[in-house]
């Protein structure tokens, strides 16, 4: 009897050091499977091309405060399932602060085209963002500064801009940043927003209430108009001073 427990919990270790061994942080449905005990939950993300370079892609992601191991895993190419999650392969690609740090972005520099899919961890909880379809060949992020800003309103000004050429644009994202800091960050279907009124926006990465601009003071604005599958359509960027 001692001898057949003994067997028992030798199996048990055996069959638990195998699955181990059997699991990678290099897949992404592994990794995801090695941090199942946690709460699944999102990443803000999507990708666009460089100014310069097409065949430099930057992927964008908001990092939560707290959150640590930001990973970015990729398929071979585009001809997959983008939610089979075992077609994800874990790149080492260099990364920086965009947006004075509010955001952050992983630097591709990459001939081929793929899906991609950021993830890291907070306190209990692993996040994963949607599939980002990286289109620099295919469709490559326009650059523009046009946009429309009208002062009509003391220190609110409104914010307008055109679609991309590419009729696919499903959101906005506005951000004002001054030489120091990032002041907002928000969304909106809309092709227009007025600084700090939220009536169409659907978003915010902002911890609180925006401050009151300052009269005189020069700011940037920076606009990504972006796909349903979480490519960088158009960008736009500008400098303003409040009025």
């Amino acid at each position: 009897m001692r001898n057949s427990i003994y067997f028992l919990v030798i199996l048990l270790c055996s069959c638990s050091t195998q699955e181990k061994i059997n699991l990678s942080e290099n897949v992404l449905n592994e990794y995801l499977q090695i941090h199942a005990e946690k709460k699944l939950d999102e990443v803000i993300a999507c990708a666009g091309n460089d100014k310069e370079s097409k065949e430099k892609v930057f992927v964008y992601f908001y990092p939560i405060e707290g959150s640590s191991d930001f990973r970015y895993y990729e398929t071979e190419n585009t001809a997959i399932d983008p939610d089979d999650f075992s077609n994800y392969k874990l790149k080492e690609f260099p990364s920086e602060g965009f947006l004075k740090d509010k955001l952050s972005r992983f630097i591709r520099d990459l001939d081929n085209e793929a899906w991609g899919i950021v993830t890291y961890l907070s306190e209990g909880k692993i996040h994963k963002s949607n599939p980002i379809r990286l289109k620099q060949k295919s469709n490559p992020t326009e650059f523009d500064s046009n946009i429309v800003i009208d002062f009509s309103m003391p220190l609110s000004p409104r914010f307008s801009w055109n679609t991309s050429s590419y009729n696919s644009d499903a959101i906005y994202f506005q951000a004002i940043t001054d030489n120091d800091s990032f002041i907002s960050g928000t969304y909106t279907f809309d092709l227009f927003f007025r600084y700090y009124n939220t009536n169409n926006v659907v978003l915010t990465i902002n911890s609180d209430t925006p401050l009151t601009l300052v009269e005189n003071k020069e700011y940037g604005i920076t606009i990504l108009g972006v796909s349903e599958d979480n490519w960088v359509n158009i960008q736009y960027e500008n400098q303003f001073i409040a009025k």
